[in-house]
């Protein structure tokens, strides 16, 4: 008693929180074989993210900003971001996840409780930024850029990454002039731009967020997208 008597605020403060990871090297290694260094959320970025999703905003980027550092964040990768975003909340608040779903068959309510430890991971085994893929139906190889945190606002839906796909060609048959890609890609078979753009988000890469549901209520056995609301970022 007579110790903590001679002890500052901020040096009890200090005492109190010596034990929790947040200045340790929590080091990390992405799916495109990048590593970063995390730390747990704190409780004024808890409150922070819980403000932003009441006003509909996305709170990730506040959350890599704060909480991931050690690694070019305007290059991070969409596939390591959403990898990023998971092991924040294991980090943070452990690797079981609580949460409810709708059944799609009988629209009942489920309580499941999964480890996000057991989600499997498919690594890119150090692909680097640009693909080169061979297009299907044309027959014709194209360099494509994977997409980064960076480039959010071109792929925000699925018609705003078709009207901006042309950004992410870097050439189509060694051709590099951006006029003839983008009147190439108006012209292109379905076929092709559907390779491209799954080569562009990274599809069959990554964390994969897919979830089998047996619905407790009628028996339904379902596969849905983990849900990452608001709640993903809080105590289960």
């Amino acid at each position: 008693m007579s110790e903590q008597k001679n002890k500052t605020v901020d040096e009890m403060v200090e005492d109190i929180l010596a034990d929790i990871p947040y200045n340790s090297k929590n080091i990390v290694t992405l799916p495109s074989g990048s590593q970063a260094t995390l730390r747990p959320i704190t409780f004024e970025e808890e409150k922070q993210i819980l403000s932003l999703a009441k006003k509909g905003v996305d709170p990730s980027m506040v959350l890599i900003d704060s909480c991931v550092s050690d690694i070019d964040k305007s290059d991070i990768l969409l596939v390591d971001k959403i990898y990023l975003l998971f092991k924040l909340r294991e980090l943070s608040f452990g690797s079981v996840y609580k949460f409810v779903v709708g059944c799609p068959a009988c629209k009942q309510e489920n309580r499941i409780s999964l480890d996000l430890n057991d989600m499997p991971v498919v690594s890119m085994e150090d692909m680097g930024r640009e693909v080169e893929i061979e297009l299907p139906m044309c027959k014709k190889s194209a360099v494509v850029k994977l997409a980064s945190m960076s480039d959010e606002k071109y792929i925000s839906d699925t018609e705003i990454l078709m009207d901006n796909l042309w950004r992410f060609i870097s050439s189509i048959n060694g051709i590099e002039n951006d006029m003839v890609i983008q009147k190439v890609i108006k012209k292109l078979p379905a076929g092709d731009i559907n390779r491209m753009i799954s080569t562009v988000m990274c599809e069959g890469y990554g964390l994969t967020t897919e979830i089998r549901v047996l619905c407790s209520h009628c028996g339904d056995d379902s596969v849905m997208e983990l849900p990452l609301n608001k709640n993903f970022f809080s105590a289960s």
